[in-house]
């Protein structure tokens, strides 16, 4: 069964979406780069994407949409993990035309925990990829890139992110509970190893 994870900024879904990936065999959905890959394709409404991408404007939900069928209709075997979309109840609409079959894995972490681990961390900016700011070196150990800090990383500007997720994405947890769907919550406060124990015990189940 597929998997949707949702994750509050700065819990470390990029670390453990990737060990999900590798170690339990699942294609890995990152919305922006799935989006800037269908850009480049061969298809009839890639170059519409291409150009609100390049305009940095929000790409509209037919758009998405049809980046989402291309994507079942070339990966329909594949065992997929879902990450950044849906962030809304708009999007979670649009999302579940095309896949409705998925268990949700939700990254919990407190405000201020948040906000002191982005306020530190360090970015791949090939990949989007973050570090911790507990993370020992200058560059990315996957891609041999040199991590950068964003600028919009300050304590101001990451709680105004925060807020956009409890206002938009996390309202969708009650919603799936009231469908029936299966959601878990893992406390991503913990170290790497912890979080990843915690994700193991609920992919057992599948």
């Amino acid at each position: 069964m597929n998997i949707l994870l949702v994750w509050i900024q700065g819990s470390g879904k990029w670390t453990q979406a990737r060990r999900i990936a590798s170690e339990y065999g699942y294609s890995f959905f990152e919305m922006g780069q799935k989006l800037r890959n269908f850009s480049e394709l061969d298809h009839p409404r890639s170059m519409e994407v291409k150009t609100y991408m390049e305009q940095w404007k929000l790409v509209p939900d037919d758009l998405i949409t049809a980046m989402l069928e291309h994507y079942r209709d070339t990966h329909g075997s594949d065992k997929i993990i879902f990450d950044g979309i849906p962030r809304s109840m708009r999007q979670k609409a649009l999302f579940d035309a095309v896949f409705p079959t998925y268990f949700v894995v939700f990254l919990d972490l407190s405000r201020e925990q948040a906000i002191e681990r982005l306020a530190g961390r360090k970015i791949d900016p090939s990949t989007g990829e973050s570090f911790q700011s507990d993370f020992i070196g200058d560059f990315s150990p996957f891609t041999g890139k040199k991590l950068i800090k964003r600028p919009d990383d300050t304590p101001t500007a990451v709680a105004k992110r925060i807020e956009i997720f409890y206002d938009n994405t996390l309202p969708l947890l009650a919603l799936w509970a009231q469908e029936w769907k299966r959601v878990y919550t893992i406390d991503a406060s913990k170290n790497v190893e912890t979080v990843f124990d915690q994700l193991k015990v609920v992919l057992s189940a599948y």
